[in-house]
């Protein structure tokens, strides 16, 4: 009785009388070729799952570069598309604001 055709079979028969660079290149190219899809794979619903979120954004403030002492010791805030502003303590601006309580410990009153 004769045996069925199998494409595996005829391949792996021609891959052994490969030379060994194409093997090699074989034996490379099949693990980097999965990883190279499942990373796009992974990517495409990375962008996709926020899309169809229906939860707000939870970026919603402002970029602050830095909150600095200039040399009158003024503390000021820089941040995007802004000149820098002198920080107000009686009525800090919302983005040193987290949660409804200023932020304690990393911006402090300059010492008097």
């Amino acid at each position: 009785m004769d045996q069925p055709y199998s494409a595996w079979a005829d391949w792996l028969s021609k891959f052994h009388t490969w030379p060994e660079l194409i093997q090699a290149l074989w034996l490379v190219s099949l693990p980097l070729t999965l990883i190279g899809v499942t990373w796009l794979l992974m990517r495409g619903l990375r962008d996709l799952i926020p899309a169809l979120s229906r939860r707000p954004s939870q970026w919603r403030g402002h970029l602050i570069y830095g909150v600095y002492q200039d040399p009158q010791g003024r503390w000021m805030v820089y941040w995007h598309d802004r000149q820098p502003q002198e920080v107000d303590w009686t009525n800090p601006p919302p983005e040193l604001i987290g949660r409804g309580q200023v932020v304690q410990g990393v911006f402090r009153r300059p010492e008097a």
